[in-house]
């Protein structure tokens, strides 16, 4: 099994374990704001959509706007401490949020556990980059990210499947995963992320602005339609909520079974491939979901939706980890990550503006040739010698 495995044998044991404790906090997090606070607040709490929502979004704003400087504080302070203490920080939040009566108290609670989230990503992205067999980069960031994006669609389902009924029994389930959590990062308190183990050459960091591009981008296009594609699934498409998780559930295993391969072909010097490849793929299926396809067409877009993410995901992290600088990596990661946040915050609003004046088609227009533009960009752009 280790032969096939994209991290080092000798640093698999405290990896695991911080992916774990993550994957918990984050499964506590996304079913505290999306599963348990639906149902909580207005009934124990008091307090009504306008003030659960907006907890949510000073959440976000505080972990996003603040992970350059969490990644720095992963890199100088140690991970592990830095993952002590985000996980802390949720558990004190959850034990408060019954107190949390006055809409003051709901957002300062939020704010103070963004804010300590903020070291996590780049922490473990960097980790992962630092420990990744030679040769295998792209797959062992690709791998790190799939293992834990599916703890948030755990949290969310799992919490608001009980929350319907018992709330107060599904913050005390919510109690229990962050006290995992944070019982796995006491573990692993005198952990560190280790340093690069050669030096490479200096990269100018004038070079960090063509990343951004993408950063952006991967975030914004599909947020412009994340929060009506239950609707537009059902008066464009036909599709019922459950037909529609079918498909994307296809979608997702598809990229997830090809990132064996995408991933080998990324780190045997194909990011550029990959990249662009994924970034135009995305683009066309995003235009022709908002042409109206038949179901026959959309039970084909779906498996090619699956292989663009597929491509992109290795791609994107592949562009990465050649080419930025091994000084300050997780600084330099985190001011990349609040880019990407700030791309997931704008997409809904720009959406929402773009179907009142538009149409309900016209946000997957402008989705899809934001990432056709990407994939022309970075065809041009990574053609130079400088890039290879």
């Amino acid at each position: 099994m280790f032969r096939w495995l994209p991290w080092r044998k000798e640093e698999l044991g405290p990896f695991l374990r911080l992916v774990l404790a993550l994957g918990l906090m984050e499964g506590a997090r996304s079913g505290f704001f999306a599963g348990l606070l639906p149902f909580y607040a207005p009934e124990h709490l008091g307090l009504g959509p306008a003030v659960f929502t907006l907890a949510f979004t000073l959440h976000q704003l505080a972990e996003n706007l603040s992970k350059s400087l969490g990644g720095l504080l992963a890199e100088r302070l140690g991970f592990g401490r830095m993952v002590a203490a985000a996980a802390a920080t949720g558990l004190l939040a959850l034990l408060l949020t019954p107190q949390a009566e006055a809409p003051l108290g709901l957002w300062s609670l939020a704010l103070l556990w963004g804010l300590s989230m903020s070291t996590l990503y780049p922490g473990l992205l960097t980790l992962a980059s630092r420990i990744a067999v030679a040769g295998r980069e792209a797959r062992a960031l690709s791998f790190t990210l799939v293992l834990v994006m599916p703890w948030v669609g755990i949290g969310v389902v799992g919490t608001g499947q009980v929350a319907q009924q018992h709330p107060a029994t599904a913050l005390h389930l919510l109690l229990l995963a962050q006290g995992a959590a944070l019982a796995l990062a006491l573990s692993l308190l005198r952990f560190r992320i280790p340093l690069p183990q050669e030096r490479r050459e200096r990269v100018s960091y004038h070079r960090l602005l063509y990343f951004l591009p993408a950063a952006f981008g991967q975030t914004f296009a599909p947020g412009l339609v994340s929060l009506f594609l239950l609707r537009f699934a059902k008066e464009k498409l036909g599709l019922e909520p459950l037909a529609l998780g079918g498909l994307l559930l296809l979608g997702g295993a598809v990229a997830f079974g090809l990132l064996p391969f995408t991933g080998r072909l990324v780190d045997r010097g194909g990011y550029r491939l990959a990249l662009v490849g994924g970034l135009g793929l995305l683009g066309w299926v995003m235009v022709r979901l908002g042409m109206g396809p038949s179901l026959q067409e959309v039970l084909l877009l779906a498996p090619l939706g699956g292989l663009g993410f597929g491509l992109f995901l290795p791609g994107w992290t592949g562009f990465l980890v050649r080419h930025l600088p091994q000084e300050n990596r997780a600084a330099i990661w985190g001011g990349l990550m609040t880019v990407e946040g700030l791309g997931l915050a704008l997409g809904p609003a720009v959406g929402g503006a773009l179907w009142e004046a538009f149409g309900l088609e016209t946000p997957f227009y402008v989705g899809g040739g934001i990432f056709l533009g990407l994939a022309l960009f970075y065809a041009l752009v990574l053609r130079g010698k400088a890039w290879k």
